[in-house]
């Protein structure tokens, strides 16, 4: 099991979990968490967090050691830069000086790291500059993370930025397909508290940009109408029971979910003069949802996909697929590094 990761995305309902062994993704699952476990503050309840994790992991008889984890956004800066070429003794040095304006605290609470996009040369073929995707996170929370996963009796190996557990997909995709694959990827991540909409050249990311709404928006607009409890309303709303996804509200609310989708996109065109963005991918619960993908895909003339055709999957994935993409990319991301 020495090329075999866990990797975990712990959002704000649910946890999603993948297993992958040898670029291969073995199991996926999830399972939803209690109210207010987790908070754009972080975890309210450690102990919790790491019973319902234990459990899970109990349940699916899953006992791979090694943890690979998904770090929220709240938990991670992220920026694109281009520093001069230097060593990686230097670039360790002169990170946290590329972060100044971003973080408020004192630069040594921090953990750095980044990943080189490209080597610019000069006219002999010497290196010049290096741009690179940096990355920031507060030890504190990385700690803590850490002491969850100790409690459930699995090792934190890696923690990777949201954003750049979807390079690593990018990256494994484009590996395989050689030059059969799109120049410029939108990956769209219709979650439970957000919807984020994030741009990339081949595996570089490049800019996200955050709805604030999704899932317990549409939740809460089926309960206030049909009069249910919002666990129940999730329910309605998946299975479309009695139309629940047709109901005005959740029409108007599918309406501007679109238009800020389309802003995001022609936002990303309008600084990148020469993108050629062609192709979007669509994840998360709310990719589930009929009557709202056939809203959003309506007013896109890029071509629509399902994440999954990005995804190293087994034959019996199923609907997870869409859920799991993070916590893929956390753990395709690890192994490719280690």
């Amino acid at each position: 099991m020495a090329n075999t990761y866990l990797g975990l995305d712990i959002g704000a309902s649910a946890v999603k979990l993948a297993v992958v062994r040898d670029g291969r993704v073995q199991k996926l699952r999830t399972a939803p968490l209690p109210d207010h476990l987790m908070t754009a503050g972080g975890v309210t309840s450690p102990d919790a967090l790491a019973d319902e994790l234990r459990a899970l992991l109990h349940r699916e008889h899953i006992t791979v050691k090694k943890a690979a984890l998904a770090l929220p956004p709240e938990d991670a800066f992220i920026r694109r830069v281009t520093v001069p070429y230097m060593t990686t003794e230097q670039l360790l040095v002169n990170l946290p000086y590329e972060f100044h304006d971003y973080i408020q605290k004192d630069k040594d609470l921090y953990f750095y790291d980044y990943a080189v996009d490209a080597v610019k040369r000069n006219e002999s073929g010497e290196p010049k500059e290096l741009e690179l995707t940096a990355c920031a996170a507060l030890k504190e929370s990385i700690a803590e993370w850490r002491g969850v996963l100790r409690k459930v009796g699995v090792k934190l190996t890696a923690a990777m930025p949201e954003y750049l557990t979807y390079r690593s997909l990018i990256a494994a995709y484009e590996t395989a397909h050689k030059d059969d694959h799109p120049a410029e990827y939108c990956i769209a991540d219709l979650g439970h508290s957000a919807i984020r909409v994030h741009m990339y050249r081949g595996s570089n990311y490049e800019t996200s940009r955050v709805i604030e709404c999704g899932g317990a928006s549409i939740d809460a607009l089926i309960a206030d109408t049909v009069s249910v409890d919002p666990h129940v309303a999730a329910d309605y709303k998946l299975a479309n029971y009695a139309g629940t996804q047709e109901i005005p509200a959740c029409r108007d609310l599918y309406a501007k979910i679109a238009v800020e989708i389309l802003r995001a996109i022609n936002f990303y065109g309008f600084n990148t003069p020469d993108s050629d963005l062609q192709d979007i991918y669509f994840c998360g619960g709310l990719a589930k949802v009929t009557a709202l993908m056939e809203t959003i895909t309506a007013s896109l003339e890029l071509k629509v996909h399902n994440i999954s055709q990005l995804l190293p999957l087994p034959e019996d994935a199923g609907d997870l697929a869409v859920i799991c993409p993070a916590a893929i990319g956390a753990a395709m991301g690890t192994e490719a590094r280690a």
